[in-house]
């Protein structure tokens, strides 16, 4: 195989990690949507001055949407681990397809030099 293009499984690979990588910016989404609506009804809450309890049943529903959000994110991460053994089974791996590898590792931004000389 001299290119991931000639990959006999190129397509679907690049097929599957686009979908689970949408599943996983949707899940992160549902995430901030619920954390943001927490922090709206507090604030709403606060601003109004409503009872404390008072928005105390939504917010217990809340809680449980986030628990089940992040349960959520936790399966679709290792559903894509999972598509990444199995790639690999056939052969498509980060150093075969290189660069055009649809699942590139986050990595963390390098630290300032200035910032490094200072902890020093």
């Amino acid at each position: 195989m001299s290119k991931p293009t000639d990959h006999p499984l190129h397509s679907g690979i690049m097929t599957v990690a686009a979908a689970i990588q949408l599943a996983e910016k949707s899940a992160d989404s549902g995430i901030v949507s619920t954390a943001e609506l927490i922090i709206a009804t507090i604030r709403v809450q606060e601003d109004q001055g409503l009872p404390p309890g008072i928005a105390e049943p939504a917010l217990a529903k809340l809680r449980r949407a986030i628990d089940a959000h992040m349960e959520s994110r936790t399966a679709i991460v290792e559903a894509h681990a999972e598509y990444g053994r199995i790639a690999k089974r056939f052969g498509a791996t980060p150093e075969s397809f290189g660069p055009t590898w649809p699942c590139q590792q986050a990595k963390a931004p390098s630290a300032p030099v200035a910032t490094l000389a200072a902890a020093a």
